[in-house]
């Protein structure tokens, strides 16, 4: 079990504590002695004295970690021969909420670290000692050590790696530098569709607190949600009062927010409520599914967070938003701010939703539905918004760039007798894209750079569903300008009708 991808998932930052290592060592003592001539001469006698040769010190630096998040692992040790202060060649790095790429592994125990050293220590061994008491049970037994290659942005099990139950250890000599961590190997594992058979416990999540829990402001949710009630309607939610709905926020934040549906059988509402989003980045709790509100409305929604990626849905990708209404909400933050979604990728269309309230927005990426997104289409939407105290009218800050941004129409596209598309080439363009829209939605962008003509007909039978899904098309070119994707180039537009 070598080596495997690592989940990612969307950036928190925080500062990054360095090791200050100690050095256990006997000082060292070395005798010089000298021979003096006794032979009466003129000529004055010399003193000599042989090298010596450095002895090589096995020293032990170490870091304790108080990391309220992650409390997992208390301490981590550093052991090798030096023969200097091993303190002047060795550092160890906390990497947790400095680095979501390893913040961000499924089945992370404790805080990553970075370790680095040099030439001068030889027979290197690392060490991890955890606390049993915040393993939330995980069994000691799963505990295994990761080392992430740069060179294959790979995450290899370390070889060799040994557990010591009495003193709460896992250590491992290892052979380089970089990032190391502990894992639950049911989950890390499991995620890659590993037999984990050897590994399987069995424990109530409801019964311990998750990441988010630790790690966020999760304001009255926590106290409102029925865990038990979650985890026996997980994945799919059907919601009428307020407890539901936080139900389903606690299992997506704190256990997973992969391929949930949460559907309103009612209004609800959130008035004098402290409510916080669902869908955050971390590890697999970002929101991927569906929120359908059947034609009902929630009401009095207010947010108040300290953070980013803030809306009803903080965090999310491949969502499909629809027939919900969300009436005189308040929703704060620094960034990428929207009474419906604060960051939100991958999301094609989202249709019939309405919303009215407040946003305060931050710096940049606020908007009336979304913060930031990246070609989600609205269909049927509406909003009546204030953001820091203005009238918005637009869903996505996206909407507001692509608005202020000139439209230069540099490339020309020519639509052929065989429904081909020609265009012409032209430099200084950066991420030159093919842009298809099928009854006024996204319906692919890839890459134009080193493709002259684009094959609609691939693209209508196989991406579009010509035969089943006829209608009326645009195609164009779009270019990254100013932080968006802008187009530039004249649109070729037809219709294709029933067969």
């Amino acid at each position: 079990m070598k080596k495997y991808l690592i989940i990612v998932t969307a950036a928190m930052f925080a500062a990054c504590a360095v090791v200050s290592c100690g050095r256990e060592t006997v000082e060292e003592k070395t005798e010089v002695t000298s021979e003096t001539s006794a032979v009466e001469t003129e000529e004055t006698a010399e003193t000599t004295q042989e090298p010596t040769e450095p002895l090589s010190e096995l020293q032990e630096c170490h870091k304790t970690i108080e990391n309220e998040e992650k409390p997992e692992v208390i301490r981590i040790s550093f052991e090798g021969k030096c023969s200097d202060n091993i303190k002047k060649h060795a550092k160890v790095t906390d990497l947790y909420n400095i680095d979501v790429l390893h913040s961000g592994v499924v089945g992370l125990i404790g805080v990553p670290i970075e370790l680095e050293y040099d030439e001068e220590v030889s027979e290197p061994c690392l060490t991890f000692t955890y606390d049993t008491s915040e393993l939330r049970g995980v069994p000691e037994k799963n505990l295994i050590m990761l080392h992430y290659s740069e060179e294959d942005a790979f995450y290899n099990t370390v070889e060799d790696f040994s557990l010591n139950t009495d003193d709460c250890t896992v250590s491992a000599p290892i052979g380089e530098e970089g990032v190391y961590l502990l894992a639950d190997a049911y989950m890390w594992y499991g995620c890659w569709g590993m037999d984990v058979s050897e590994y399987e416990y069995e424990r109530k999540p409801q019964d311990f607190p998750t990441d988010w829990e630790r790690e966020r402001d999760t304001g009255d949710i926590t106290e409102l949600a029925d865990k038990d009630w979650a985890m026996e309607n997980a994945p799919n939610f059907r919601v009428s009062t307020a407890q539901e709905l936080a139900s389903a926020v606690w299992y997506v934040n704190g256990i997973c927010g992969l391929d949930v549906t949460v559907t309103l059988e009612s209004d609800i509402d959130l008035s004098g409520y402290d409510w916080k989003p669902m869908g955050w980045s971390s590890g697999n709790c970002y929101f991927s599914g569906t929120l359908d509100g059947q034609g009902h409305t929630v009401k009095g929604m207010t947010i108040d967070e300290d953070y980013v990626q803030t809306g009803f849905i903080g965090y999310g990708m491949g969502i499909t938003v629809k027939d919900i209404t969300f009436e005189n909400a308040s929703v704060s933050a620094t960034h990428c701010t929207g009474i419906v979604g604060g960051e939100i990728y991958s999301s094609d269309r989202w249709e019939n939703v309405h919303v009215s309230g407040t946003v305060q927005g931050g710096s940049d990426d606020y908007g009336a539905i979304i913060g930031r997104e990246a070609g989600t289409t609205f269909k049927d939407c509406s909003a009546d918004v204030t953001v820091d105290g203005k009238p918005f009218q637009y869903f996505s800050y996206r909407q507001k760039q692509l608005d202020e941004t000139e439209i230069v129409e540099t490339f020309t596209l020519t639509l052929n007798d065989d429904y081909t598309v020609t265009r012409d080439e032209h430099d200084g363009f950066i991420n030159l894209c093919w842009q298809v829209e099928q009854n006024g939605v996204e319906a692919l962008q890839r890459g134009a750079e080193d493709e002259l003509t684009l094959n609609t007909h691939e693209i209508f039978e196989k991406a579009l569903t010509l035969n089943n899904d006829p209608g009326n098309y645009k195609i164009y070119l779009t270019a990254y300008i100013n932080g968006v994707y802008v187009r530039v180039s004249n649109i070729i537009e037809y219709t294709i009708g029933e067969n």
